[in-house]
């Protein structure tokens, strides 16, 4: 039986406000009781999943920045991989439609170049926002973890590939959402830090049970003992994992319907 349970957050644990739905809490709550471990794993920055940690009322680890950064159930940091401070420079200066929006994740902070007032309808549980600067190459490239770029999915598709043909295995460039585009150091993806975290716990990836709904999911839900894809799963991961399990979306609380059948949960709704 699995006795670790992982979770990307956006269009997997969370519904499309952003939110924890009161099922979900209560579904997680109980595989607790039974002594089943709960590990988020997501694409977001650490300052803004604490609130998500807070809102479940459960001591679990973050892994966020897609694997870069992760911390312990103490808020300990116990993992960062940030990217060389050379590429980091190049992404930030790389030639791009003015449409596209560059984000960058340094230590605790999220720093953008341009107002970007709707994107902040994604932390509105959290409060996490951004720093506004005026140029973002004349900052310092040092401790980014993650460097990524919002907009149209199908530019963001020919930035995909300038970027793999340029670099090579020296980055990894991956999907979170059809319009964000994230860029990490080469080693780092939510499997290798799903495997780290298990292993000093004594857990083989076997005894794993993971979902998630984005191409930065692929590597951790192909790596543990049972991966599970969302109906609302980006199409280009419903074909690259197309014999896994599948469950509802997340507006219907996939994560946790999945869940109690599969533990035979009895959970008031």
């Amino acid at each position: 039986m699995f006795k670790v349970v992982v979770s990307d957050l956006d269009g997997t644990l969370l519904n499309k406000q952003h939110q924890i739905s009161p099922r979900t809490r209560a579904t997680l709550h109980r595989l607790a009781q039974q002594g089943i471990k709960f590990v988020v794993a997501t694409g977001r920055h650490h300052v803004d999943v604490r609130s998500f940690r807070d809102a479940l009322g459960m001591d679990i680890y973050l892994i966020t920045s897609n694997g870069a950064v992760v911390h312990d159930k103490q808020d300990q940091l116990v993992f960062n991989q940030p990217l060389p401070a050379e590429i980091a420079a190049e992404l930030i200066a790389l030639e791009r439609d003015p449409a596209i929006h560059l984000n960058v994740y340094q230590g605790d902070e999220w720093l953008v170049e341009e107002e970007l007032p709707w994107l902040l309808q994604f932390h509105d549980e959290s409060g996490f926002t951004y720093r506004l600067v005026d140029d973002l190459s004349k900052e310092p490239k040092e401790q980014i973890n993650k460097v990524f770029y919002i907009g149209d999915h199908d530019k963001l598709v020919q930035i995909e590939r300038h970027l793999n043909q340029r670099y090579g295995d020296q980055i990894n460039v991956t999907f979170s959402l059809p319009d964000c585009l994230e860029v990490m150091h080469a080693e780092v993806h939510k499997g290798h830090a799903v495997r780290a975290v298990l292993a000093q716990h004594g857990f083989e990836m076997s005894q794993a049970i993971a979902f998630g709904d984005g191409m930065n999911d692929l590597e951790m839900l192909s790596m543990v003992g049972l991966g599970v894809v969302m109906g609302n799963a980006h199409d280009r991961l419903k074909l690259a994992l197309p014999d896994h399990e599948r469950t509802l979306t997340s507006d219907e609380d996939g994560v946790a319907v999945y869940l109690e059948q599969l533990f035979s949960l009895d959970v008031d709704h």
